[in-house]
């Protein structure tokens, strides 16, 4: 009898356990591996275009930036078919990864999102790569720190005080592009004599404002007129985040019966868009153009921060595509020398300074 009991207790026990294992264990075991899967599918249908494209776009970067081989972008480069193809190249390579990267936000993809080291890393690449092309902090730091060495103007050492002394800085230069009709800071140099000394008066009032400091003198704002005008006429071209998204939208569209929801349009298409005269598009295109249209590296124009920009963007890239290189995928999607090119550039490329 009580072997039988015995029996009976361990019947029972099994046959619970068989149905928790049946009925919660084995269904939670295949729903993580199918969203594995399905994370894998959409790493699989996104990494390998975007993987392409970023990699395209790091070796042009590589082309301008250290080969000496963008004579193409120069003002007075003739336009001839090679250049004006290198041109419009350079564009569209950019606002393709934009476009890639919209693309992967609008399907809320798992390939920006999930808990594997490597897809953390792609996300922060592409955080990087956005905060490159919109954020200019560091250079409205940059100005407010040549003008105040000029004027023997201290700085606090808080950081975040010298950066709202910055912004404030560069909110009154917009009041006064704005006022005199100016598009960009390099057109200051423009302005008769009599207006660049108002602008460098309002510029001092609004530093030492900031800085709870007293009045730079106005017989020293006069000694040093030319040279703090030269001081904030940088050159500069961002894409905020905004703009990046529109010209992302703008670079894709949708595809049915399809592994994805997106793809981008071809360079053909693109070049239509870029080349024509008063299309609604042209904005766009003239905002990547700005980017990089007039670069030299060649000159090392210390005014000219669309280099260190383009050197962040293709840090942020190498960041990518190595990130890429480390995902959990059933088949290589990288070229072994687009690989080396992305390492040493994490590897030459300094990190930018923090604003």
């Amino acid at each position: 009898m009580g072997q039988d009991v015995l029996s009976a207790l361990i019947g029972t026990a099994t046959g619970v356990v068989l149905a928790i294992v049946s009925s919660l264990i084995i269904p939670l075991v295949i729903r993580r591996q199918e969203k594995r899967e399905e994370r894998r599918s959409i790493h699989e249908k996104y990494a390998q275009p975007l993987a392409a494209d970023a990699v395209n776009l790091l070796w042009r970067l590589d082309e301008i930036l250290f080969r000496g081989r963008a004579q193409y972008l120069h003002d007075e480069a003739p336009a001839t078919a090679f250049n004006v193809y290198k041109r419009i190249s350079t564009c569209y390579r950019l606002a393709v990864v934009l476009g890639w990267v919209r693309a992967i936000e609008l399907e809320q993809s798992y390939l920006f999102f999930g808990e594997d080291a490597s897809v953390e890393d792609l996300r922060t690449a592409v955080i990087d790569l956005k905060s490159a092309l919109a954020d200019s902090p560091h250079v409205e730091l940059h100005v407010l720190r040549g003008l105040a060495e000029m004027w023997d103007v201290t700085l606090p050492a808080d950081p975040g005080t010298a950066a709202r002394a910055a912004a404030c800085g560069n909110a009154e230069m917009q009041h006064v592009l704005a006022e005199f009709g100016l598009i960009n800071h390099r057109d200051l140099a423009t302005l008769e004599d009599a207006k660049q000394l108002q602008v460098v008066q309002r510029m001092s009032r609004s530093i030492t404002s900031a800085l709870a400091l007293p009045s730079v003198d106005d017989s020293v704002l006069q000694a040093t007129c030319p040279e703090a005008i030269a001081r904030m006429s940088v050159r500069q071209a961002w894409i905020y985040r905004d703009w990046q998204q529109a010209i992302g939208t703008l670079m894709i569209h949708p595809i049915e019966e399809a592994a994805r929801r997106f793809d981008v349009i071809d360079y053909g298409a693109f070049e239509r868009l870029f080349t024509r005269a008063d299309g609604e598009e042209r904005p766009w295109m003239e905002r990547l153009e700005a980017v990089v249209v007039g670069i030299d590296v060649g000159t090392a124009d210390p005014a000219d921060f669309r280099v260190t920009q383009l050197c962040s963007v293709a840090r942020a890239l190498a960041a990518l595509v190595c990130a890429l290189e480390r995902l959990d995928l059933e088949r290589r999607i990288l070229d072994p020398k687009a690989c080396e090119l992305a390492r040493k550039l994490l590897t030459t490329i300094p990190p930018r300074e923090a604003a």
